[in-house]
């Protein structure tokens, strides 16, 4: 199952690109042109807040074709069309619709990649903040406050005094 974020850039790149054939696990030997390869992307983590942490993604897609030129025209319309959005990727539901959030990406990049046939290299990445796993937190009780007016305060204190001698 793709994470929500990863399967939102998905739909995002895809019309941008032509709908290219995309290709997830690995690109088979006879794979259909123009082509999107979305390899795992790489992520590393750090603390980000005092409630959450976050994940470092880093993404390599390689957008081919039967040549160069075609291939940098597809990955330079995602990365134009990305950089018009202010690298801002909607979220999508399960069922494919867009909610109300988004995924704010860094700068995008492109890279030509030798090779036949031709390849082009986007690269993406993004910082996803998520929050700690919190344990279950016991409720507050109200405390008993006994609240003693100055009267009851000077009892007190006599009766203490008297039980001290």
């Amino acid at each position: 199952m793709l994470e929500q974020e990863i399967a939102s850039i998905i739909n995002f790149i895809l019309p941008k690109a032509g709908n290219p054939s995309p290709y997830y696990r690995e690109v088979p030997q006879d794979f259909l042109l123009p082509a999107a390869y979305f390899p795992v992307p790489e992520i590393s983590s750090r603390g980000d807040t005092f409630n959450t942490y976050a994940l470092e993604y880093l993404w390599f897609i390689k957008i081919f074709h039967t040549d160069v030129t075609l291939a940098y025209e597809l990955a330079f319309s995602v990365l134009t069309a990305m950089q018009g959005a202010r690298n801002l990727v909607p979220l999508i539901d399960t069922d494919g619709n867009q909610i109300n959030q988004g995924v704010r990406l860094k700068d995008p990049s492109l890279r030509k990649i030798d090779g036949k046939p031709s390849v082009v290299q986007l690269e993406l990445s993004w910082d996803s903040p998520r929050p700690y796993d919190t344990p279950e937190e016991q409720k507050s009780v109200a405390p008993k406050l006994n609240l003693y007016t100055r009267n009851a305060y000077d009892a007190a204190v006599k009766q203490v005094q008297d039980e001290q001698v």
